[in-house]
């Protein structure tokens, strides 16, 4: 498989197209569960009028094909679900109830195992995700990939390189400007004033 786009729903594609141990990287972005429905916005070059087209919906209902994954997983449908993801869907099913979240879940854990399946055994798998699940996604992927060998690595968190602070903090401690019109503040590097264990170093005055 050389230079290849699939188009669909990837568990079909996954199912359908990829064979076992394949693959040397998988990177997903999936919904977040997120409770909302996001548009992406068209522009026509030269015109005025713009149009709207859904690009998917991330509200998630216990429903005839949530009911049908679950069976998947419980059945172990061809073998793909470790012991341990069987047991955790099922008590999560006890804990949280056939709602939205469990359908998302379920649907995630679908697509987790069949990832696992594709995967060399020196492949990676990177999961994007949000605090909305990600403490059950976390799980789910222990109980797939930590049960069969897998290790989890890292945690990468990326945030905002800066931070917006009120006017009157601005005008308070950024006091100072630079020759390119960008507020700077004076601070003592030592840390003055913290209480700090361990090894430190101060500079010289």
């Amino acid at each position: 498989m050389v230079n290849q786009l699939f188009y669909g729903d990837n568990l079909e594609v996954l199912r359908k197209h990829i064979k076992d141990e394949t693959i040397d990287l998988c990177y997903i972005d999936p919904p977040f569960n997120s409770k909302r429905n996001y548009n992406q916005i068209y522009n026509n070059v030269g015109k005025e009028d713009k149009a709207q087209a859904q690009a998917f919906i991330d509200t998630w209902t216990w429903d005839d094909h949530a009911n049908q994954g679950l069976a998947e997983i419980q059945e172990n449908y061809l073998g793909h679900f470790t012991s341990q993801s069987i047991d955790l869907i099922s008590g999560l099913t006890k804990v949280l109830g056939k709602g939205s979240l469990l359908a998302y879940l379920v649907n995630m854990t679908l697509r987790v195992a069949e990832i696992h399946r594709v995967l060399k055994p020196t492949g990676s798998f990177y999961l994007h995700c949000d605090p909305t699940a990600s403490h059950y996604l976390k799980i789910i992927i222990d109980a797939i990939f930590c049960s069969q060998g897998g290790d989890f690595k890292n945690e990468i968190t990326w945030n905002q390189v800066y931070q917006k602070y009120e006017q009157n903090y601005i005008d308070k401690y950024y006091r100072y400007q630079d020759d390119d019109g960008r507020k700077w503040m004076s601070d003592n590097l030592s840390a003055a004033g913290l209480a700090l264990t361990g090894r430190q170093s101060r500079l010289k005055e």
